[in-house]
């Protein structure tokens, strides 16, 4: 049985946020459309800094989901 989204972006949160320091809070700039997205930088337990934006889904089309990328 294959895991539904939401089982992996909680493994996803478990396996690479979870023990980590929130260091602050982001917004973007504005986009095309007018649209903002706000964020927040993670140091994990290793040291390494990750930048978290919520969005709806991959494709960023409105807040909801995390992606978590490395600075």
């Amino acid at each position: 049985m294959s895991k539904t989204t939401a089982e992996r972006q909680a493994d996803i949160i478990s396996q690479q946020l979870v023990g980590g320091c929130i260091l602050n809070a982001f917004v973007s700039p504005e986009a095309q459309f007018g649209q903002q997205h706000f964020g927040f930088s993670v140091q994990t337990k290793t040291g390494k800094t990750l930048s978290v934006w919520v969005l709806s889904d991959p494709e960023g089309n409105s807040p909801g989901f995390l992606d978590i990328a490395s600075d």
